[in-house]
């Protein structure tokens, strides 16, 4: 072949039997099967892309396609007789260059540049190796493809012939012609293809019009059930390749089984846990409107001795070691459990819990509630122990004990709030109230209450005009220096912190260690005279150990059993007059009301 009729790059038919494999052709060694594989594609679909050649010489090498090459010498040598049909190709299309530097420039990057095919053509090439009575794995291995990217093609080559060669024709998109396939017969795919050739129509809408009143297996109530429950039950479905999903086609059959499977789950979670009764929810969360008349009951802390904390932390370390042996990891399950706390087994007698599906978690409780207490007719109802303001005054108090402690914080308040901002919590998760916005933590009535100043200034109303925010203002600010920038931030964030009903509000105040009384104490103007006078009595017997005191205790008034119990906390003579003991003292100094606690899961 003369060299002075190749131009670089011009692509020729050679015959066959001039072609060679080069040097340079990266597929020197190639099993017998794989050239069996590529020798049966060829055979029925043909030469899809050309070889590539280097002219030397001698003749032309092919340092692209070596494969093929070999393919086409095994059909050669057998007389081109494998299929009746098969037209030999020889001579054969070959790109070819003269330059040494460009072939090996080609041979390096032939396998990764190749021209995609068509994906008409790739379709059309997969099916009439089927029609040939080609396996699934065999036209893979033959185009190197996978089995799932095959088996998707071919779904695609059983649209009507219109529709592929809408799709050869740029008419359609590959995804337009994916939804097609979703067309429950040749007809209507047809009736849907007019409706959609040359306008801009989403995919999506197409495949919502073609499977109406179908529910994909991604969705919550078909998770939660399982597919093969779906279709054991008698449910029928349709596979969508091409979204890696089935869609479910009975609906009604769907929330049948949904609903017996939760009511199942939640009576085995309430007989497992010893509730008085349990409802399954069938919404994705349980609604305000659901609990409304419910009163809600939180769990208990836990509490362990210096010794077990001592302990439980040793082995906390241990364990993140490695070191825990079967009787360690079983006494560390034992001590954070009962550091976590739970509900009692009096209030699991009286109370129930609400068993429900979310699409995040699957199956998920919200305990606990109580109904509220029957009033017999005619008899006037008790008052409650604490008044809801007065619970409402508890959780702030409560709230601004943890926002004191974590304005101390920094690095902690920069890690809560790069996780509020960008951890893709839901809204009400978020542990920050990013707006910034002060949480309210100022009492209705703040007797008894003592918070830092720095968190104190902030809860008077601020009527002056701050800085005009010049360039030298900032420049100023920034003059003082990070640390009091990052004293301010740190202030700042922990003034937005809120509760969430994820539990960290309490986990942070264990770990930080929080001491609510620090910052309060029981007064008869702020607590103490918003009870109930029987809560009073329970109160002083609790930190009273003497039958005296108590039965002069309750023949005061209200108003006195107050100002009693507010001496008791506050007046070091109180306490020697009843002749407390340092432990008595210790106890009276700790105390807290229940709901100053922090429970897990408390909104």
């Amino acid at each position: 072949m003369a060299k002075d009729f190749i131009s670089r790059g011009d692509l020729r038919l050679i015959p066959l039997a001039e072609l060679r494999l080069s040097p340079l052709n990266s597929r020197q060694e190639i099993a017998a099967e794989e050239v069996e594989a590529m020798a049966e594609s060829l055979a029925v679909a043909g030469l899809l892309q050309n070889l590539i050649g280097h002219l030397t010489p001698s003749g032309v090498e092919i340092v692209g396609g070596g494969t093929r090459l070999r393919a086409l010498q095994r059909l050669a040598a057998e007389g081109w007789s494998r299929h009746e049909d098969l037209i030999p190709i020889d001579p054969v299309p070959v790109k070819v260059t003269a330059d040494l530097q460009e072939a090996v420039a080609w041979a390096g990057t032939e396998n990764s540049a190749r021209s995609a095919l068509h994906p008409a053509d790739e379709v059309r090439a997969y099916a009439a190796m089927r029609e040939r009575g080609a396996s699934l794995s065999r036209i893979a291995r033959s185009f190197a493809r996978s089995e799932a990217h095959v088996e998707r093609r071919l779904k695609l080559a059983d649209l009507p012939a219109e529709a592929l060669a809408a799709l050869r024709a740029n008419e359609i998109s590959l995804e337009m012609a994916k939804a097609l396939t979703l067309a429950p017969s040749g007809e209507r795919c047809l009736e849907v293809l007019e409706s959609v050739r040359g306008r801009d129509v989403r995919p999506d809408q197409v495949r919502r019009e073609l499977t109406p009143g179908t529910v994909p297996s991604t969705d919550r109530r078909a998770v939660f059930v399982g597919l093969d429950a779906y279709l054991a039950a008698g449910g029928t479905s349709q596979r969508d390749l091409f979204a890696d999903r089935t869609l479910i086609e009975d609906e009604a059959l769907l929330d049948r089984l949904f609903a017996e499977k939760g009511a199942a789950e939640a009576e085995r979670i309430r007989a497992e846990e010893g509730w008085e009764w349990a409802t399954w929810v069938p919404e994705e969360y349980v609604s305000w409107t659901v609990t409304q008349k419910l009163v809600r009951l939180y769990a208990r802390p836990g509490k362990l001795s210096e010794g077990e904390e001592a302990e439980l932390e040793a082995l906390e370390e241990r364990g993140g070691d490695g070191a825990l042996d079967e009787a360690g990891r079983a006494r560390l399950a034992e001590l954070e459990a009962r550091r976590e706390g739970g509900f009692t087994d009096a209030q699991r007698a009286s109370a129930g819990i609400f068993v429900y599906c979310s699409s995040r978690d699957g199956l998920s409780v919200e305990r606990a509630y109580q109904q509220p207490r029957a009033v017999p007719r005619g008899a006037a109802e008790a008052a409650p122990d604490l008044p809801q303001s007065l619970i409402e005054d508890l959780r702030r108090i409560r709230l601004g004990a943890l926002q004191a402690r974590l304005m101390d914080q920094s690095e902690l308040m920069l890690d809560l709030l790069a996780w509020s901002l960008g951890g893709g919590l839901r809204p009400w998760a978020r542990p920050l109230a990013i707006s910034p916005t002060d949480q309210p933590i100022a009492p209705e009535k703040g007797e008894g209450t003592r918070y830092p100043p720095r968190l104190a200034a902030r809860l008077e109303p601020n009527t002056s005009l701050g800085p005009d925010g010049t360039p030298a203002e900032f420049e100023a600010f920034r003059a003082q220096g990070k640390k009091h920038r990052n004293q301010i931030l740190t202030e700042a964030l922990a003034r937005t912190f809120c509760t969430g009903s994820s539990g960290l509000s309490a986990a942070l105040a264990r770990q930080l260690g929080v001491e609510v009384r620090r910052i309060w104490t029981p007064t008869a103007q702020g607590f103490l005279g918003r009870c109930s006078a029987g809560y009073l009595d329970r109160l002083w017997s609790e930190l009273v150990p003497t039958a005296e005191g108590d039965q002069s205790f309750q023949k005061l008034k209200k108003g006195e059993k107050a100002k009693r119990l507010e001496a008791l906390f506050a007046d070091p003579a109180t306490r020697e007059a009843l002749g407390l003991s340092r432990e008595d003292c210790a106890k009276i100094d700790a105390w807290v009301p229940a709901e100053l606690d922090w429970p897990e899961g408390e909104e």
